[in-house]
């Protein structure tokens, strides 16, 4: 559905006062407000790679060179540990708390750390990367010894062999990732469940849980070239969550909040960091429909963006990422405004891809800054 659209149902609605929810065809969805968060920091290219409930944003420059902090209409810039001088953030909790890792020109790791009240302090976990951080501020990723790590109340502990790494946790400590370079996973309790793929793949990844349980990644039959988005219960297992187009060649979902809205990217471009947006973009799958973000921002919002990936969606509805504006890359940040009832999108049969194992989700909440193969990054 285009923006021209949006604006004749929305006149349509307004003159009229014809109420559309008794249409089968119709759904209640939000439309949103656009803040461009890349215009705020100075970078020429910029990506959000998580979001909390208060709206605080996790920020990184596409060349790694800064990372940001984002909190009512403002930023601070976080610095990287001392004697290193590039870095990433990846995770924020409602604490605003945030994790990510520093390296330096002569450094043979990443250095990890966790970035709390101005203050950035390292992890004590040798070479590697913090994915996720809850609000009881345990840390999840993958390190180069440990493999995939539980960091809490100061110790970090290995939940599982090298090859596998933890991208995602929920308030339960529950812990999401990828098994042995090969099947999602989920570790509770002590325990590591093997979620399988979707029929007829050999490989899936999860992103991302909330606190009930609710997982989402993707699954392919080599790897994230030729993946699908889904959605994983424990009650109906994997889920096919589709493509935007019946033209995409792939889907991943990124995020879940816990009301189990779901945000992520469809397309046919592989290149994830597109400054021109062709070939990729940013959707949400709420109330079993698949949306693309870009028919869903509110008119006089859209200051010429596309939305190309969607990294996080916090309790609240908001939901950041990356976009394509004037040729370069910028974080957003949309904020629904609004409940309309709107004709449901007409998605194709949910068959997606992606390609290449070793990329993981180094594509998806931030830019690689390392060549680590034992530490597998997503963006």
């Amino acid at each position: 559905m285009h923006l021209l659209k949006w604006k004749s149902c929305i006149t349509a609605i307004a003159l009229t006062a014809i109420s559309l929810t008794a249409s089968k065809s119709a759904l209640a969805v939000s439309l949103y407000s656009l803040t461009d968060l890349g215009s705020l920091t100075g970078e020429a290219n910029s990506y959000a790679s998580d979001i909390n409930d208060s709206g605080e944003v996790a920020i990184n420059s596409l060349d790694g060179s800064d990372s940001f902090f984002y909190s009512n209409g403002s930023l601070k810039k976080i610095s990287p540990l001392p004697g290193d001088n590039q870095l990433g953030v990846t995770g924020i909790n409602n604490l605003g708390q945030v994790v990510g890792d520093s390296v330096g020109n002569n450094s043979t790791g990443n250095n990890p750390f966790l970035y709390s009240n101005g203050i950035t302090q390292p992890l004590p976990i040798q070479n590697a990367i913090p994915y996720a951080i809850n609000d009881r501020t345990q840390v999840v990723g993958g390190a180069s010894k440990l493999g995939p790590f539980l960091y809490s109340d100061g110790i970090a502990t290995s939940i599982g062999t090298l090859g596998t790494v933890a991208y995602g946790l929920n308030n339960l400590g529950q812990v999401v990732g990828v098994l042995n370079s090969n099947t999602a996973f989920v570790y509770k309790n002590g325990q590591t469940t093997n979620l399988g793929t979707l029929p007829g793949d050999n490989y899936s990844s999860a992103s991302d849980i909330n606190n009930s349980g609710q997982v989402v990644g993707t699954s392919g039959l080599t790897g994230v070239d030729d993946g699908r988005a889904f959605l994983y219960t424990s009650s109906t297992g994997l889920q096919d969550l589709g493509r935007l187009r019946p033209t995409d060649l792939f889907s991943l979902a990124n995020g879940i909040n816990n009301l189990g809205q779901v945000v992520g990217f469809s397309g046919t471009n592989n290149n994830f960091y597109a400054a021109d947006g062709n070939g990729l973009q940013a959707f949400l799958y709420s109330d079993n429909t698949l949306y693309d973000l870009n028919d869903l921002i509110a008119p006089g919002s859209e200051s010429g963006f596309t939305l190309t990936v969607a990294s996080a969606i916090n309790n609240n509805g908001q939901i950041v990422g990356r976009g394509a504006v004037n040729g370069e890359l910028h974080a957003f940040l949309l904020t629904p405004i609004s409940s309309v009832s709107i004709a449901e999108p007409t998605s194709g049969v949910p068959i997606l891809s992606f390609g290449a194992v070793v990329i993981l989700f180094a594509a998806l909440k931030r830019k690689p800054h390392s060549s680590s193969a034992t530490i597998q990054q997503r963006s």
